[in-house]
């Protein structure tokens, strides 16, 4: 038997840590969060899988890992516009999510596999403490803008659970077929993004509009 190669990998500067995440991301964005198998990590990579266990215990902890990944970046993407007025800060945080995700179909994919399970799923609740600090952050900036007659009352976790999934079903269904998420389309998910949080926040509406 040949032995493993670790072919395009070979020169990255990555951790071997991190290259198993990044390789599992792309694994799942064309095979789906189901079809994700360690083997198929390790022969990616060029590396037996005594070596993948060294740095994680299993497939779940290679998904809580990636987990960890998507609930920082709604985070850090959160840290960029906090200091906006309410309505701008909402808008912008928007924009970026949508950006973030267009750009990384395998995070959709797990978002909508937790979306999806009545319980969610282990990689996001692993990591869910991650998000306590953004979660008040968030009812801070909606409770202000209602505070300025901006908003009407929203409820953050209808908010959350709303912009989220407008976001996720769209690009969901418009990359099903080639996996790729057109700039055309990024930018008409974008505008009606905006649209529906605006409703969400000016009309309560929450419900989300075909």
């Amino acid at each position: 038997m040949p032995p493993p190669k670790r072919n395009k990998y070979l020169s990255s500067s990555l951790s071997t840590r991190d290259l198993i995440v990044d390789v599992a991301e792309q694994l799942i964005a064309q095979h789906g969060v189901e079809g994700l198998k360690l083997k198929d990590i390790t022969k990616e990579i060029g590396i037996q899988l005594p070596s993948l266990y060294a740095h994680f215990a299993g497939r779940s902890a290679v998904l809580i890992e990636i987990g960890k990944r998507i609930l920082e970046g709604i985070v850090e993407d959160f840290d960029e516009i906090e200091n906006l007025p309410p309505r701008e800060a909402l808008r912008e945080h928007t924009r970026l999510m949508v950006r973030r995700y267009t750009k990384n179909r395998a995070h959709v994919l797990v978002l909508l596999a937790d979306f999806a399970a009545p319980q969610g799923i282990d990689a996001l609740n692993a990591n869910e403490a991650i998000l306590y600090p953004y979660y008040e952050r968030l009812t801070a900036v909606l409770e202000k803008g209602r505070e300025e007659g901006l908003f009407n009352k929203v409820e953050t976790e209808e908010f959350i659970a709303n912009r989220l999934g407008i976001i996720l079903v769209n690009i969901a269904f418009a990359s099903l077929k080639t996996g790729v998420f057109t700039e055309k389309q990024a930018a008409r998910l974008e505008v009606n993004a905006l649209a529906q949080i605006d409703s969400m926040l000016t009309d309560g509406e929450t419900g989300t509009k075909a």
